[in-house]
């Protein structure tokens, strides 16, 4: 899990950056929100604002107003910029963004319990090389870490290159589960996968 002090202080970072860019100068009040209330404590942090989203409302209201820093109309104004700059942040896939090529990315398929890249198939199993955890559905993993990097469709043969498995017959019976779509026929075959792969239960880290 990230710092929730160090994304705090990266935002803020940014968007000073970015006021400064259309020459507006004013003080910037961080907050740390909890949406939830069961939410990790985080230690030695007197000197940073916590709340939880509810408090937020009487945490404005209670705000001091010295001095006058922009106007209504100019509030009005920096409100549409922001909503005119806004981007919805997409970083996938991973090799567009990094100008990489799926050659690039180490072959294999990782173990769910020691995170190493070492689990191989045998007997209707993956089973790792270091821990020798055993794990017959690892293979969900690759799928959602080929979703990441290389996009939402994949070929059987992408699939077994990619999870460094021999065996067309293995990997069809792999690619044969409720995140994958088949499309196509022999040669023309390809597989889509489900945004769902990128949901908890479909990527373990």
């Amino acid at each position: 899990m990230k710092s929730p002090i160090e994304e705090m202080e990266r935002k803020k970072h940014y968007f000073t950056d970015w006021l400064r860019e259309r020459n507006i100068e004013i003080p910037l009040m961080d907050y740390i929100v909890f949406a939830y209330q069961n939410e990790l404590a985080i230690e030695k942090t007197s000197s940073h604002r916590l709340a939880f989203s509810y408090e937020i409302p009487n945490r404005l209201r209670s705000l001091e107003m010295k001095e006058t820093l922009l106007t209504a109309d100019q509030i009005k104004r920096l409100a549409n910029e922001i909503t005119r700059s806004h981007r919805e942040y997409d970083p996938l896939p991973l090799i567009e963004k990094y100008s990489l090529a799926v050659q690039d990315i180490a072959a294999g398929v990782t173990c769910t319990h020691c995170q190493q890249l070492t689990m191989q198939w045998r007997s209707k199993s993956w089973r790792c090389r270091a821990c020798g955890h055993h794990d017959k559905a690892a293979h969900i993993n690759a799928l959602s870490e080929w979703y990441c990097i290389s996009g939402p469709q994949l070929t059987n043969q992408n699939f077994r290159q990619f999870t460094d498995i021999g065996s067309r017959h293995a990997a069809k019976r792999m690619l044969a589960n409720p995140f994958t779509e088949l499309c196509g026929k022999k040669r023309n075959a390809v597989y889509h996968l489900s945004p769902k792969l990128l949901q908890p239960h479909g990527l373990s880290f």
